[in-house]
């Protein structure tokens, strides 16, 4: 069953390319944020416990992540889509473009996000440190308030995405 995240959430075709991209990448999400924490806390590379389980772990656990996901997924489609396809005169698939559309938002996203390291942490808490523990509930519940703050939206399970209305 597909979630609406708004009453006019019906660009299935960016759906569906979004869909297609989730595996490949909620794993490429956990390597850059991993590639930048470990360019901005530790420079020289020193190893230690937490730095080696970093570099180490190539398995991660992706089940709150993929919930975060389906979240930025949701507010692109809010945000930069339309029902109505465009003309693409360069020869492409819609399904192509809207691909490498949504790669592109979604990694620019991240490396934006990365700033924080509250971000950095709650993901790498989520994918690496505890994967299957109450930490990475927290974790996700943390990046959910991220995106809250950063975008200026809510998303509720039954009601999708609603603007915040700031006084």
């Amino acid at each position: 069953m597909r979630r609406r995240f708004f009453p006019f959430d019906k660009n299935y075709l960016l759906e569906n390319a979004q869909m297609e991209l989730k595996d490949s990448l909620l794993n490429h999400i956990v390597e850059i944020v991993k590639d930048i924490y470990l360019l901005r806390y530790n420079p020289l590379g020193l190893k230690d416990k937490s730095i080696k389980k970093i570099i180490n772990t190539t398995d991660y656990n992706l089940q709150e992540l993929s919930s975060f996901y389906d979240e930025l997924a949701g507010y692109y489609r809010y945000k930069y889509s339309s029902n109505q396809l465009e003309l693409l005169f360069d020869g492409r698939d819609h399904q192509d473009k809207y691909q490498e559309d949504w790669t592109e938002a979604l990694r620019n996203w991240i490396i934006e996000f990365s700033k924080s390291k509250h971000f950095l942490k709650a993901v790498l808490e989520t994918a690496i440190f505890y994967p299957n523990d109450k930490q990475s509930q927290l974790a996700y519940s943390r990046l959910k308030n991220y995106i809250s703050d950063h975008f200026q939206i809510k998303i509720y399970k039954h009601k999708g995405i609603v603007p915040l209305k700031i006084a």
